[in-house]
C-alpha cells in the first residue's frame, strides 16, 4: 500500500526544502552515486547528471522545465555499471516510463536465455527511483530565446506556482508534453507530489509501498501522514491534465489543416520527404535497439532484398514501448513532427495489444519471445 507523507515547505522555498530532504535522505541511506538534474555552476542550464558528494544536492533541481535529454538511458546504465550498488535516480515521468521498458525489456531477455517465467521478478538492482510530477518542459528552441536569458530560480517559482492548479502556457512547452499521456510518475520508489500541490506550504512524498517506506526511513524525513483530501486533489488534478493532453492530441491529429494531417498513409509518409536520414532522432532514443535499421537502409537485409517480416515486427514492438518523451524531434534538423507521427502508431499499436507503455505491472505481450 502507498504511503503519503508531508514535506512542510521552509520559508515557501520548495527547492530549497527538497534539496534539505535529498541531503537527510543521502546521510541515512548512504547511496553511491545520483542521478539528477543539476544546475550548472553559472545557471545557465540544467544538465543530468551522476552526483558522488552529496554536498552537489544543492544544485539539483527536477522542477526547471528544461529537459535536453531522456535520462532513463544514463540511469540503466548506472545501474549495469555498478551491480549491487546503491544508487539513486532523479527522474520525470516520461523518463520513468522509458527506465522501466528498459528493465523490462533486459527481464525479457534474461527470462529467454535462463528459459524461466517472464513473470520471475526481476533481480534487485538496489535503484532508488524519485519521480517528479512534471507539467512540462520547453522547447530547445524557446530555452534559447526566453528561458536562458532568465533567471532560473524565477522559472522554477513560476513552475512550482503553475503546478497548484496544473496550469501551464501549453504554447511554450513541447509537443510531446503537450499530448504526455501521464504527467505523473508511475511505480517511483519515492514520488514528489507538486501538481495539485499548494508548493508554498508543502510537497507531497509517496513511497511505493509500506515496506520502501521503512527501508528508505522516510518517516524521519517527512513525519507527518497526508490527508485523503490532499492526496485526492492531486490525483484529481493530474487526472484532469492527462484528460487535457489527450484531448489535445486529438484535436491536432485530427483537426490540423491539411498539409499538417496524419490521419492517413499518404499524409504520415509525406512528412518524411524532407528527412535525410541521419539518424539524429533514434540516437536520441533510449529504447531503440536498430529495429528500423533494415527498413531506413541502415543494416543488411535478407537474401530477397527486403526487410523481413520480423524487422516490422520488432518496430511494432518497439513503438508499443515509447513513452512520448519526443527527443526524436528535439534532434530532428527537419522539424518533421515525430512526436504526432510516433504517438498516432503507438496508441494504435498499444491499443491491438492492451498494452500500457511504462507500467510497472504489466509484462510485455510478447513477453519470452
Amino acid at each position: 500500500m502507498q504511503v503519503n507523507r508531508i514535506l512542510d515547505v521552509q520559508d515557501g522555498d520548495a527547492l530549497g526544502t527538497l534539496r534539505g530532504f535529498l541531503a537527510e535522505w543521502w546521510n541515512s541511506y548512504q547511496p553511491e552515486a545520483m542521478l539528477a538534474p543539476v544546475e550548472q555552476v553559472e545557471k545557465s542550464t540544467v544538465i543530468v547528471q551522476v552526483i558522488e558528494d552529496p554536498a552537489d544536492l544543492g544544485r539539483v533541481n527536477p522542477f526547471v522545465p528544461i529537459m535536453l535529454s531522456n535520462s532513463a538511458g544514463q540511469a540503466n546504465q548506472l545501474v549495469q555499471e555498478h551491480p549491487g550498488a546503491r544508487l539513486a535516480a532523479m527522474l520525470r515521468p516520461c523518463e520513468l516510463r522509458t527506465y522501466t521498458e528498459l528493465r523490462k525489456r533486459e527481464q525479457n531477455l534474461r527470462s529467454r536465455r535462463e528459459q524461466t517465467s517472464p513473470s520471475q521478478p526481476a533481480d534487485e538492482d538496489h535503484m532508488v527511483v524519485f519521480g517528479v510530477d512534471c507539467l512540462g518542459t520547453y522547447p530547445i528552441g524557446e530555452l534559447r530565446r526566453n528561458v536562458y536569458q532568465q533567471d532560473l530560480d524565477r522559472i522554477t517559482r513560476d513552475t512550482l506556482h503553475n503546478a497548484a492548479s496544473g496550469g501551464f502556457q501549453t504554447l511554450h512547452i513541447r509537443t510531446a508534453c503537450q499530448v504526455c499521456d501521464w504527467p505523473a510518475p508511475w511505480g517511483a520508489d519515492v514520488s514528489v507530489g507538486t501538481i495539485g500541490v499548494d508548493t508554498e506550504k508543502y510537497l507531497l512524498i509517496l513511497a511505493r509501498s509500506e515496506q520502501r517506506d521503512q527501508e528508505l526511513e522516510l518517516d524521519k524525513l517527512a513525519g507527518r501522514t497526508a490527508t485523503e483530501y490532499q492526496v485526492s486533489r492531486r490525483e484529481t488534478v493530474v487526472g484532469a491534465i492527462a484528460d487535457a493532453h489527450a484531448g489535445m492530441r486529438r484535436n491536432m491529429m485530427t483537426n490540423a489543416p491539411g498539409h499538417m494531417r496524419f490521419d492517413d498513409l499518404g499524409s504520415m509518409l509525406a512528412w518524411f520527404a524532407s528527412c535525410s536520414l541521419c539518424g539524429n532522432c533514434l540516437k536520441a532514443c533510449p529504447l531503440y535497439r536498430g529495429e528500423l535499421d533494415s527498413l531506413a537502409g541502415l543494416a543488411d537485409v535478407n537474401s530477397a532484398g527486403q526487410p523481413s517480416l520480423a524487422d516490422l515486427v520488432q518496430a511494432s514492438r518497439w513503438l508499443a514501448t515509447c513513452s512520448g518523451c519526443g527527443m526524436c524531434e528535439e534532434k530532428c534538423g527537419r522539424d518533421v513532427p515525430l512526436t504526432l507521427f510516433i504517438s498516432a502508431l503507438s496508441h494504435r499499436i498499444r491499443e491491438e495489444a492492451h498494452y500500457i507503455a511504462g507500467s510497472p505491472s504489466q509484462q510485455y505481450p510478447w513477453a519470452g519471445q
